[in-house]
């Protein structure tokens, strides 16, 4: 009896864990992770900080909670930030996920809200953080979406799932030097310098997948090496 107990009790309790990590993003909630986390900010100079924070997936921005409430904090100087068990990297003031890095460079997914996907006049959205006290802001670039729904981080936390869910998109890009390709084979061939035989040469050979981060670290590294 006490193993049947003990079954069921343990059964309940991966079904429970299942779900908190599946949680998806909603348009109360359109962020990355389930709930703001402590990360480390690395900048340029090797210089670190810690801060409560979270990705925003309308604009791939950076948002702390500052005295709390939700604003998005500059990226100006940023490099990489380390949250959980990811690191991002700071790709022209997104923050993207680094899948896989090497001396060339850089493969990074992008995820990103799916607005059109949905149809509501309102959505959540932290505005900077001198705005904050104001308590709602509106954000151009995400269009009818901007609108916030409270900028006081325990508020939308209990509000969250009280709406319908938002789909990603998610694009991987290869990051070298400065350049952000997207990771598929016509955008690298097209680049200046890539020599189109060689490089379909070397795809050949390497038997490349361009859904792999780890082939594509390859393609990073070779495009590295001829530019």
């Amino acid at each position: 009896m006490k193993n049947w107990f003990l079954t069921v009790f343990l059964t309940l309790s991966a079904v429970v864990s299942a779900v908190a990590q599946n949680e998806v993003p909603t348009l109360n909630w359109p962020y990355l992770y389930p709930d703001f986390m402590e990360g480390e900010l690395v900048y340029g100079g090797g210089k670190t900080s810690k801060v409560k924070c979270n990705i925003h997936l309308g604009l791939g921005a950076l948002h702390i909670v500052d005295n709390g409430n939700i604003g998005e904090t500059s990226t100006v100087g940023v490099y990489q930030l380390i949250i959980g068990d990811k690191t991002l990297l700071n790709v022209g003031g997104k923050m993207m996920e680094i899948l896989a890095q090497s001396e060339g460079g850089f493969v990074v997914q992008e995820t990103l809200a799916n607005y059109s996907a949905v149809v509501r006049n309102d959505g959540a959205y932290g505005g900077s953080l001198s705005n904050a006290a104001k308590g709602f802001s509106y954000d151009e670039n995400i269009g009818n979406y901007g609108y916030l729904v409270t900028n006081v981080y325990e508020d939308l936390l209990s509000i969250k799932n009280e709406a319908e869910e938002l789909p990603v998109t998610k694009t991987i890009y290869m990051v070298i030097e400065s350049r952000q390709v997207q990771a598929n084979k016509k955008s690298v061939t097209d680049l200046d310098g890539v020599d189109k035989k060689a490089f379909s040469e070397f795809l050949k050979a390497n038997g490349i997948k361009w859904k792999n981060p780890q082939d594509l670290i390859k393609v990073v590294d070779y495009i590295s090496a001829v530019m």
